[in-house]
């Protein structure tokens, strides 16, 4: 289970369309291991093992294009998603001027970005 409202959120929104495997693993993840660089987060995901069932036979390597605004970054985020294997790995969020906090976000807007995405935002206050 996703402990992170964040992680949630960015997930929701990243995997919003006809990504419906992709979708039916999240149900599967665990968010393991938080690792702040000063410029983003990377958080990696273990998973139980009926993942499998909903694994992409081909695709994308990388989902992306949710922005993060928030008044604890300067100018914003962005997230992407890596799938190994046709699993679920891990996200990635890097701050655009390079300085991303030491811990998680609570206030921000999430937006679609990608071409053809029906920009949907979710909004933490």
């Amino acid at each position: 289970m996703i402990q992170s409202k964040l992680v949630a959120d960015i997930l929701n929104l990243l995997l919003d369309g006809d990504e419906l495997l992709l979708q039916n693993q999240v149900q599967f993840l665990t968010d393991t291991e938080y690792n702040y660089t000063g410029v983003g987060l990377i958080v990696q995901f273990s998973h139980s093992s009926l993942i499998h069932n909903f694994k992409l036979a081909d695709g994308a390597n990388i989902f992306d294009g949710v922005e993060i605004r928030s008044p604890e970054l300067a100018i914003g985020a962005n997230a992407t998603l890596i799938i190994r294997e046709g699993i679920i790995d891990h996200l990635d969020i890097w701050s655009f001027d390079g300085n991303y906090p030491q811990k998680e976000l609570t206030k921000y807007v999430l937006t679609q970005k990608w071409d053809g995405s029906p920009r949907r935002q979710i909004t933490r206050n």
